[in-house]
């Protein structure tokens, strides 16, 4: 029987993939079921159903929906990853979980203690404050109003969930650990940190599986952030100075501006950042924006090397050029992954991360990682 897990965006599956990929196993994540490849049974698949910024109802029926596929497939579901500030119709996707498992027990823990999102006394804090007092609060599509898990999730929070107290990683390991000690099935559902403990269930570490640096890519590289993280700012503006990488704002309706300097300074650095205007209004106009700008300088300079910040933003960059599955290929720090894929201007690499992850110096050793070109 081969194993999936689910996650509500592209970058969390992808942070998902890099602890099963530590274990010893190798990892396609894909951005639908209908791409759900076929596997041997010491595969796994990541499915993405996109629904961190969908309705309650949609989001839902795509978790069924997913559900249906893997079983139908005699898939077993191990894992199903949330934002570890509790971003997105999350509660309804734990209500559409529980429906369709009535036999199953899950593991709430949303904690990630490395990077000071931790749960106590049953509230999500980060760095010690509770969630809806953080900037988290002011998400501009998914805010988080409160910090109280089992208030956040209401009626969802039944008899077969657990929610774990978990302030460092040893208390993922073991809420894990009381978990799989117990008879019958069960499902852990959190941040990329409880990946690593219900991966190691299945597999162990095996070295060998690494960074394999034969057969490099070569090409331009595109820096393509949508995120409103501000953190993302300093980190573009490192690799601009370190890297000599220049940075160009995108702004709907003045596409072709960006494009004919993007790709000038493609052809003299070879490379470029692109980011979203500061001072956008409109969300989705802004990434089709920034999409449509990347995907014709990656045309015009034949770049086969993304580096996308934000999931929403790598999956539509993916869609964008036709992706339909990728393959993990290295975690190149906490967060911050290298897969290849397949699209219609041949194998690309691409380094995902989300967008309120990494420190002023990620997006330079995403730089490094790419400008060393793992193809396996």
């Amino acid at each position: 029987m081969s194993d999936y897990f689910l996650a509500d965006d592209l970058s969390g599956a992808l942070d998902a993939a890099a602890a099963f990929h530590r274990a010893g196993r190798r990892v396609t994540v894909v951005l639908s079921p209908d791409a759900w490849p076929e596997n041997s049974a010491s595969d796994v698949v990541g499915v993405t159903t996109e629904t961190r910024n969908a309705s309650a109802t949609e989001a839902a029926a795509k978790v069924d929906a997913v559900i249906a596929s893997g079983r139908a497939r005699g898939a077993r579901l191990v894992y199903k990853k949330i934002d570890s500030t509790l971003r997105g119709p999350v509660a309804a996707e734990l209500a559409a979980l529980a429906a369709a498992m009535p036999e199953a027990r899950f593991l709430f823990a949303p904690a990630n203690p490395s990077v000071g999102r931790t749960v106590r006394d049953g509230c999500l804090q980060v760095h010690g404050v509770p969630v809806a007092d953080t900037e988290f609060a002011r998400d501009p599509v998914s805010p988080v109003r409160e910090s109280s898990i089992r208030a956040l999730l209401g009626d969802a929070a039944g008899p077969c969930v657990t929610i774990a107290e978990t302030e460092t990683e040893a208390d993922l390991v073991a809420a894990v650990s009381r978990m799989e000690s117990q008879p019958g099935p069960w499902i852990a559902i959190g941040s990329g940190a409880l990946a690593r403990p219900v991966a190691a269930l299945g597999g162990k570490s095996n070295s060998k599986m690494a960074i394999d640096r034969r057969g490099p890519a070569t090409g331009p590289i595109i820096f393509v952030c949508g995120s409103a993280h501000r953190g993302n700012r300093a980190q573009a503006d490192h690799l601009g100075r370190e890297g000599g990488v220049p940075i160009h704002e995108v702004r709907p309706g003045d596409a072709a501006t960006t494009i004919r300097l993007a790709v000038a300074d493609v052809m003299k650095h070879g490379a470029v950042s692109l980011m979203m205007d500061e001072e956008r209004t409109e969300s989705r106009r802004a990434l089709e924006a920034i999409t449509g700008v990347a995907r014709e300088v990656a045309r015009q300079t034949t770049a086969a090397r993304i580096f996308a910040t934000g999931g929403e933003t790598a999956f539509a960059l993916c869609r964008s050029f036709q992706v339909s599955r990728l393959s993990f290929r290295t975690e190149i720090e906490p967060g911050l992954s290298l897969s290849s894929a397949d699209t219609d201007f041949g194998v690309m690499l691409w380094a995902v991360k989300p967008g309120a992850f990494g420190d002023v110096r990620t997006w330079w050793r995403g730089f490094e990682a790419l400008k060393t070109g793992y193809f396996i």
